[in-house]
């Protein structure tokens, strides 16, 4: 069975509870404009939508996911700690360097965007600049044993990257092999966004886009962004 939907399947469930949601709330206006829309369906949009967010939650491969999620998280505060302290040697050493801080603001952009790859690219850069300047940066207090332990760290979050990447595989495999779970809550969900755009468009655009693909989409992304700057574990993987 062919994929029938126009979002991920990790993403489903998500926008599914979205939307059942939204429905559940304007049932009334959903039954006046169809007889489709009823309790029973309801339920039976709900009963879909839970098969497969358990399949997505019950996947071993998910949850070694957002444990490796959480780890890459916690190595990322270690490294804007410890790039604080080398930052103060850098500033003591600004007659004597040049270049951007010796590649310091790109590692902290790829930081701040979680994005692994940049940061241990960049990172393995920054390292080679501190050692080029080693003997500058030590006269101003800079330690051998700093410039380790950020190799180190680096090291460990590209071992976590690379099973990260391996672990999102498998689960792209698993889901392909449940892909007619998710095709079947799509034949609920679908109706409803249809049915949604028909009853709000130029009526009332709040709810429209209760109901419009792009905007869950929006909306899940940003609550995704907002849990991962909290001090718990991200929602999904890190990129």
């Amino acid at each position: 069975m062919k994929k029938e939907f126009n979002c991920s399947m990790e993403e489903m469930p998500t926008i599914a509870d979205f939307v059942l949601a939204s429905l559940t709330r304007d049932l009334a206006d959903f039954t006046a404009y169809s007889p489709l829309f009823t309790e029973e369906y309801l339920t039976n949009f709900e009963a879909k939508r839970k098969i497969a967010t358990e399949l997505i939650l019950t996947d071993s491969e998910n949850i070694r996911l957002k444990a490796i999620s959480f780890k890459l998280y916690e190595e990322i505060k270690k490294m804007r700690m410890k790039l604080v302290r080398i930052e103060g040697y850098l500033n003591l050493a600004k007659k004597d360097l040049t270049g951007d801080r010796l590649g310091l603001k790109k590692l902290r952009l790829h930081l701040n965007n979680k994005n692994v790859e940049g940061v241990v690219v960049n990172g393995r850069g920054f390292v080679q600049n501190l050692l080029d300047n080693k003997t500058i940066l030590m006269e101003k207090g800079l330690k051998q044993e700093q410039i380790d332990n950020l190799t180190t760290l680096i090291d460990t979050m590209e071992t976590l990257n690379k099973e990260q990447n391996l672990l999102q595989s498998k689960r792209a495999e698993n889901c392909l092999k449940n892909r007619d779970i998710f095709n079947n809550l799509w034949a609920f969900l679908r109706p409803v966004m249809q049915a949604g755009k028909a009853i709000y468009k130029g009526v009332n655009e709040s709810k429209l886009n209760d109901y419009t693909m792009t905007r869950l989409k929006k909306r899940m992304n940003n609550e995704r962004k907002a849990a991962s700057n909290t001090p718990e574990p991200p929602a999904e993987p890190i990129k």
